[in-house]
Order: C-alpha cells, then structure tokens, then sequence
C-alpha cells in the first residue's frame, strides 16, 4: 500500500488531538486548544518515522518515548519532573489503550488499508469513518470524565490544604463539596475559596486592594454567583498548593470576603484532584 506524508501526518494530528483531549479529562486538567493543536501537530510530524526503515524493539520504544515526551512538553509544558512523568504516564495509558484496540483489529481482520511501522499507525480511512470514529473517541471521553468525577462526588470530607504565595505559608482544612462549582473562564482551573482570615495570613488586605496590591500579588477579578447574590471575586495563583502533601497546580485560590463559620477555612470541588 503506498503510504502519503501528507494523509500520514494529517491522521496522526487527528488521533493525537483526541488521545491528548483524553489524557486532560483522565488528569482532569485545564484544556487549551492551541497547546493541545500543537501537542497533537508534533505528533503528527513525528509520525513520519514509519517511513523510516523498521528497527528494532527497543529502539522503537526509546524512539516513542522520546517522541511522547516532546508531545507533552508541546502541550503542557514543564513545571516539574514529578507532574511531567505523571503526564507522560497518562498519555502512554490512553495511547497504549488506543494502539491496543487498533493493533487486535489489525490482528483479527488484517486489514489492506493499514499498516504498522516503528510504533506508528497509519491506515487510508475516509472522511465519513473519520468523522465517526472521531465522535465516538470523544463520547469515550465524556463518559469517562463524567464517571471520573461522578465516583469522586459521592464523598464529603475535609482535607489539609497548604498554600505558599509571595514568601508566606499558611495551613488549614478545606472541605471538599460539590457546591463550589467556580471555575476560571480562561484556564478552566477550579476555584477554590478561602475566607478572610486566610487572606489576611497570606497579607492581602481586601479593604486595601490597590493596583499595586494586585500586582504584588498576582490578583485578578473572575464573575461568580450563589443563591441570591453574584459579583466579583479576587483570585490568584498561589506559588504552591498541598493537598495532604500532594502537590497541587491546576487550581486558583478565590478570596471570599466573608469568615466562614466553621473548623474549615475553604471550599473546593472534587475537580481540585
């Protein structure tokens, strides 16, 4: 069968796109369509190795690593090695998941218009099985977002919450609950909301947000509501979150300016996990 680079590269983008789009919803991570373009186009690019003269076992598989991990990086970056290597492990799983799919119906159908080379998959497909197979990658994916956070909902508790912000630290409990569906309309992250005196811990003064205290302190303003009241809250990126000593880092710190009656001191969603 002759192989085309262009189809090639355009069908590899395709699937890394929703396999990328896959592994966001199993870390529960903030989705941004350029990085997640860009990810998904490296991919793509670096599928023309199945042009490549095959080679063996373990060559692929450091080659595939190396490939992964530039798709990673591509798409979320670096933060820390830690977060990296869970990433990269996410995006094996949902990538060996589909790999795996593909490779027992290429070993129970031995289909002519598909072929497997150095790790990668390339198969003449149509536009109209394109588009259907791509809707059902992607009910997959809510599927497994909705039972992903549907089994985590199930459970109340409270949790040791650590946050380090401009050379302060401070540590209390965060109750964990469903109400607090507050979310950044630009990153997506979740919100979870701390009362006034852990502010006043971390020396912000919401009697005195200045321009310049919303510059020391990397605050900005997101749109939330409740039951019979709505506004604008002041939000920030901590330096560094701990839940129960795990680190944290797709999540905002709101400040409420009410004292919450209560052994807890903040509210977040299951999300924060």
């Amino acid at each position: 069968m002759i192989v085309y680079a262009d189809i090639l590269v355009l069908i590899n983008t395709y699937v890394n796109y929703f396999v990328l789009l896959a592994t966001c919803a199993f870390l529960r991570t903030p989705r941004r369509f350029l990085r997640l373009f860009l990810g998904a186009s490296v991919g793509g690019i670096c599928s023309l190795v199945i042009l490549l003269p095959q080679k063996n076992e373990l060559i692929s598989m450091l080659g595939q690593l190396g490939i992964a991990a530039l798709i990673i990086f591509s798409t979320f970056g670096f933060d820390n090695l830690h977060i990296f290597i869970k990433r990269l492990a996410s995006f094996f799983l949902v990538s060996f998941l589909f790999s795996g799919s593909v490779y027992f119906i290429y070993q129970i159908f031995k289909p002519d218009r598909l072929i497997i080379n150095n790790s990668v998959i390339y198969f003449d497909i149509s536009a109209i099985a394109l588009i259907i197979g791509s809707a059902a990658i992607y009910a997959v994916i809510i599927v497994v977002r909705a039972l992903n956070g549907g089994f985590a909902k199930k459970e109340r508790k409270t949790v040791k919450m650590t946050v380090e912000h401009n050379g302060k630290t401070v540590e209390f409990i965060c109750l964990i609950d469903t109400g607090n569906m507050l979310r950044d309309a630009f990153t997506d992250m979740p919100v979870a909301v701390v009362d006034t005196s852990i502010s006043r811990c971390l020396t912000i003064d919401l009697n005195n947000l200045s321009e310049e205290t919303m510059k020391q302190n990397k605050l900005r303003y997101i749109p939330y509501n409740t039951v019979g009241n709505e506004g604008l809250m002041p939000v920030f990126k901590p330096d560094c979150v701990l839940l129960e000593g795990k680190r944290v880092d797709n999540l905002l710190i709101g400040v409420s300016s009410h004292k919450f009656e209560s052994e807890y001191k903040a509210v977040a969603n299951y999300d924060i996990f």
